[in-house]
């Protein structure tokens, strides 16, 4: 028996539910409204992405185990075993199949299997082999948006979308640079390959910086092409995009990876709640 506290660090939990919001925030954006329509989608997304982080687990256990920052997990630390770590995942990728199919039918089948081959096949490997395996988790990262618009009845080609799934995309490289910036040193030590190793240290935070600075580029595309934003909706995008800009800057300065992580990652939720807080108004 697992517990909650091992179950909730197997799955991601709080890193999958986030992944699930950005289906709530680009189903309210293509529809203008909230409805039960977005339970089976949402249920879905949020199943696969417990079921594909905990199928990592399994996947990974032993580099798991050589990193402080990962050796806790409970495959790893050995207080769950590999055969139950993958009946758990396959258990939850199974439910999540049977409510992307009440959702979506075929096509909905045909984005999940693709979310398993490129995440647990692809992206896995590529850590291994390759410095640019973060491509493959900012594809993965347009997916549940992608998801969100289309059971809104939404059409990928609608600009609006575009701009979305560009801001997604983008922000995901330098949430996992920071990340790498932070603890490259922990990387090593379970022979991944980092971009630390094609660009050097200095060289990536200056990369990072320039990715960082697109992200919120990216978000102002964002907040333009959703032109019909209320005034006090404006003025606090304003102060946000400010601040985030401020904190950018200061990374060249302070060198403060994981706060910087948090900020980017803060500034992507809040203003993607800020615009859906406006279309429900």
């Amino acid at each position: 028996m697992i517990s909650l506290k091992d179950f909730l660090i197997l799955t991601k939990f709080k890193l999958s539910f986030t992944v699930s919001l950005s289906l709530v925030f680009a189903f309210v954006l293509a529809k203008n409204i909230i409805d039960f329509q977005i339970i089976y989608p949402f249920l879905s997304v949020l199943l696969l992405a417990l079921g594909v982080s905990s199928l990592n687990q399994v996947q990974e256990y032993k580099e798991d185990a050589l990193m402080p920052r990962t050796k806790n997990r409970p495959i790893a630390a050995n207080r769950l075993s590999v055969k139950n770590g993958f009946i758990i995942s396959f258990v939850l990728i199974l439910f999540s199949y049977i409510f992307i199919y009440l959702s979506m039918k075929t096509l909905g089948i045909i984005i999940f299997s693709s979310v398993i081959i490129l995440y647990n096949l692809f992206y896995t490997k590529a850590k291994k082999t390759t410095v640019y395996a973060a491509v493959f988790g900012a594809v993965l990262g347009v997916i549940p948006p992608m998801i969100g618009w289309l059971t809104a009845s939404g059409e990928i080609t609608d600009i609006r979308f575009i701009a979305l799934g560009l801001f997604y995309f983008i922000w995901q490289i330098p949430h996992f640079w920071l990340l790498t910036l932070k603890y490259n040193k922990d990387y090593k030590k379970a022979n991944f390959p980092t971009v630390v190793d094609r660009f050097g240290k200095e060289g990536l935070e200056r990369i990072t910086f320039i990715w960082l600075l697109l992200t919120v580029i990216a978000g102002l595309f964002l907040i333009l092409v959703f032109s019909s934003i209320s005034p006090p909706i404006v003025f606090l995008l304003i102060i946000l995009n400010l601040y985030t800009i401020y904190s950018i800057f200061q990374l060249r300065i302070e060198h403060k990876y994981i706060k910087n992580f948090i900020i980017i990652n803060l500034y992507m939720v809040i203003t993607m709640s800020l615009i859906m807080i406006d279309k429900l108004l």
